[in-house]
């Protein structure tokens, strides 16, 4: 699955050689589009202008950097991460993604269709210290078909720029169902209306054999029930370059709503997807808390006493009154919760005989 920002807008013109599957020609050549996949990242690791672009992305370029970067920080808050989450970035292409979430403490399991797409991975993880191995980060190759993990083995999903290429949407809505834990949710960054009309597009597809296919926003929603998903979201951001003159930004805080640009924000709006799908009512956790409220109360006498350096015994109770489940084990990456506690008062005696001395 190639990794490309979507263009900014469709062509004005009608677009040439329009391309309209259907999910059973889709299906059909779901082989077909795979392989071309490989061969795209094979061509891209051969070059080393390809590699570079690969190696540096999120910030490759000028003109893609901004979108990019926007659209990822829509994406990691819809994730709603915690420290220790197992994330899967599904269509991972050169692990770009999953390189930002290794560093972020969050455990990474990076499959896609291409092996040598996963190589390129490998060699970006490899090549930069300040990524954690102690968090096992996960390459795995995957067969367009099934994803090669077990049962709600994941708290997260994410695909940026990758549903789209995607032929056979539904059965891999389903594994994706199926290997998220309840509770979790699959968030998806990706071009709408239009996008496999674009210049760029056509040139993808005519040079590589790429799938580039548009997203339906009903129909996702559609396949995403049928998986099992219990909700669907949509953020309704506009594109980055949306802006207005200091005078009106200024009467629209002020209540002016007529101001807004509704007519570009909807038609950003469907070219420009980020989206959510949940499998069931979120569960927080001390990975990625909510509220963390104790009561604590200490059994026995209220004053303690001992030695410098000495053990003192004593008996805690200590309740849960907050709406986050506490993890004991202990983890390197952290997210657990111990009992703690600081001196605030200390009394020092000394004896004569130890003055004498």
């Amino acid at each position: 699955m190639a990794d490309k920002r979507p263009p900014a807008q469709p062509r004005s013109s009608a677009p040439p050689a329009a391309r309209a599957y259907s999910d059973d020609e889709l299906i059909r050549r779901t082989e077909e589009f795979n392989q071309a996949a490989e061969l795209y990242w094979q061509a891209v690791r051969r070059s080393p202008s390809g590699r570079r672009h690969a190696f540096n992305k999120p910030l490759s370029t000028l003109l893609d950097t901004p979108d990019i970067l926007y659209r990822l920080g829509l994406v990691l808050e819809a994730l709603d991460l915690g420290v220790g989450l197992t994330v899967l970035d599904l269509g991972a292409g050169s692990c770009w993604l999953a390189s930002h979430l290794n560093r972020l403490r969050c455990r990474t399991i990076a499959m896609d269709i291409s092996p040598t797409a996963l190589e390129l991975g490998r060699e970006l993880f490899a090549s930069d210290p300040r990524h954690h191995p102690d968090l096992e980060p996960q390459f795995l190759a995957y067969d367009g078909h099934r994803l090669d993990l077990p049962d709600a083995a994941v708290d997260r999903v994410v695909m940026f720029d990758a549903f789209h290429h995607v032929p056979n949407q539904q059965e891999v809505l389903d594994e994706i169902a199926r290997v998220l834990k309840p509770g979790g949710r699959a968030v998806f960054a990706e071009p709408g209306e239009g996008h496999s009309h674009s210049e760029q597009s056509l040139f993808e597809s005519d040079n590589t054999g790429v799938l580039e296919n548009d997203l339906d926003v009903a129909d996702v929603e559609a396949k995403a029930l049928r998986a099992g998903f219990t909700r669907v979201l949509l953020k309704p951001y506009p594109r980055p370059s949306l802006a207005l003159p200091a005078a009106d930004y200024r009467r629209l805080i002020e209540g002016d709503e007529s101001l807004y640009p509704m007519a570009l924000l909807r038609a950003d709006l469907r070219h420009f997807y980020v989206f959510v799908l949940e499998k069931g009512a979120p569960r927080h956790d001390s990975r990625n808390p909510r509220v963390l409220r104790a009561a604590l109360a200490v059994d026995g006498p209220q004053r303690l006493s001992g030695r410098a350096s000495a053990f003192v015994p004593f008996r805690v109770r200590l309740r849960n009154e907050g709406d986050t489940l506490w993890l004991a084990a202990e983890r390197p990456e952290g997210g657990f919760v111990t009992l703690g506690g600081n001196v605030f008062s200390c009394l020092l005696y000394t004896s004569d005989a130890a003055d004498e001395e």
